[in-house]
């Protein structure tokens, strides 16, 4: 397959793309093919720089001319998910918008997330003192970490003053 599927000045693969070649093998290690849907699906989650819903990359590819069900696509960002290319976001279902959230995971740095119950404004946060903790904690109950999601819930300042004003 060509490269070219991918975003050239991706800052998050290498000049052969890694996140190509990751998709590729994962899908190839589970009896896969790297369809030209899947290479649509992610070059535009590469290009992809906020917070996406799947509905988000249906209606991106609808646009691009494929004609893809919202099932493939969920199929799809499990596989994007166990290749490590892209993680969920949150932790539960964003009444508001109806689903999960995803982000671009690969060599990008690791954040956390602030959210807001009412409105779902996410606030990306590090501090480093919070991934000691975590890690301290592993240790101490005998788990070697692999991963981790930190997502904290609450009321962001605009929606407490709007809240104020009533």
């Amino acid at each position: 397959m060509q490269q070219d599927y991918l975003k050239p000045s991706c800052v998050n693969c290498s000049p052969k793309g890694y996140c190509f070649d990751k998709f590729k093998m994962l899908l190839h290690d589970n009896g896969g093919r790297l369809t030209s849907e899947r290479l649509s699906l992610l070059k535009i989650i590469c290009d992809t720089e906020n917070h996406f819903q799947p509905h988000d990359i249906l209606n991106l590819l609808k646009k691009q001319g494929y004609d893809l069900s919202l099932t493939t696509i969920y199929r799809n960002l499990a596989l994007l998910v166990q290749a490590g290319i892209i993680c969920r976001a949150t932790v539960k279902e964003d009444p508001r918008s109806g689903g999960v959230w995803y982000e671009h995971i690969w060599d990008h740095v690791h954040h956390d997330h602030l959210i807001c119950s009412h409105c779902g404004k996410k606030v990306e946060f590090f501090y480093p003192a919070i991934d000691i903790l975590q890690e301290a904690a592993a240790k101490e109950h005998g788990f070697t970490l692999e991963s981790h999601h930190l997502e904290l819930s609450g009321m962001c300042p605009d929606c407490q003053n709007g809240i104020k004003k009533i």
